[in-house]
């Protein structure tokens, strides 16, 4: 079978089946009798033996599209394996948001070069259209993304784990007084004592009235924070407008106001308290993408589980 597709293709290909014997090598009563059995199988003629030069029919078009798709297909596989067989040269392209390249990608990046010091790794930030279109063009091997497209059928999705959203508040605002007892510190959040079935979870409108670090639409955790203020009926006293999540928490951290963090930016040193809000947006799935036909090298995979297991320790329990 594979042999009839070459020889249709090349029939395909030159528009001629004497022209497509000689390329072949082959006779051409050889090359009929293939593109005759092909013909057989679809039930329909690939050629339209009538037209000068040889045409396709419509049969024969989606044939042909489906043929280069198997070829396509063979040729990233035969692309991969090499790759896996090679002992020099491998590289690792992610893609990320800018927000998981600065706070998450870093630490993963340092564990997996001591178990593969001779991986060099490519890290390109850029937002989820840009991610996807990197993916498809190959100028990245994975990405790190928290969408399902809805037009998914060309990409796979691997589970990574989750992340959880808390309200980071000022150490130093009057509300503290009162819910102290329910506050975290950083080194709290860096233990994953917030997601301990005993960490109370708060409704973000215990804190109306607080000066709010807002998003600008279009920045990582702008949908999120709106999806938990629609929820709870609230309404942020923004008073600071930022495209960027770590300039938010850098603000909050300077005492400008409260924001929302991803638990994994948290650190120990920022004069902040965190609160686990009361609501079904506290928590986002991450997911590896890859393009459908991609199979993982060793290295790829490797990578895969150094951050499951970084955030594991974390307290992150890997998505379902």
């Amino acid at each position: 079978m594979q042999r009839d597709l070459e020889y249709t293709y090349a029939v395909y290909q030159l528009r001629s089946f004497s022209k497509a014997a000689k390329f072949l090598y082959a006779s051409q009563p050889a090359v009929s009798l293939a593109v005759q059995r092909v013909e057989e199988d679809l039930g329909y003629p690939v050629f339209d033996r009538q037209a000068h030069p040889l045409q396709m029919t419509e049969a024969g078009e989606s044939f042909i599209r489906h043929v280069e798709r198997i070829r396509e297909s063979e040729r990233i596989l035969r692309s991969e394996i090499d790759a896996l067989n090679s002992t020099e040269g491998k590289c690792l392209r992610i893609g990320c948001s800018p927000l998981k390249a600065t706070y998450l990608i870093p630490e993963i990046i340092s564990r997996f070069h001591r178990l593969e010091p001779d991986v060099d790794i490519a890290v390109i930030s850029s937002f989820r259209r840009g991610m996807l279109r990197d993916l498809t063009d190959h100028k990245v091997d994975m990405a790190i993304n928290t969408f399902v497209e809805t037009d998914h059928t060309a990409y796979t999705y691997l589970p990574a784990c989750e992340t959880h959203y808390l309200l980071c508040v000022p150490a130093a605002e009057p509300v503290n007084e009162r819910l102290r007892v329910l506050a975290l510190t950083g080194r709290d959040v860096k233990e994953g004592k917030h997601l301990l079935p005993q960490c109370t979870h708060i409704p973000i409108t215990m804190f109306t009235g607080v000066p709010f670090v807002s998003f600008a639409e279009g920045s990582d955790l702008y949908e999120q924070s709106r999806k938990i203020f629609d929820e709870s009926g609230f309404a942020p006293d923004a008073k600071i407008t930022v495209t960027s999540p770590v300039m938010a928490y850098e603000l909050a951290a300077k005492g400008a106001g409260m924001t929302i963090v991803a638990d994994y930016m948290v650190g120990e040193e920022a004069p902040l308290l965190y609160y686990h809000l009361r609501t079904r947006w506290e928590r986002r799935k991450f997911f590896f993408v890859l393009r459908r036909e991609h199979q993982l090298l060793r290295h790829q995979k490797l990578f895969i589980d150094v951050l499951r297991e970084y955030m594991q320790e974390r307290g992150q329990e890997q998505n379902p």
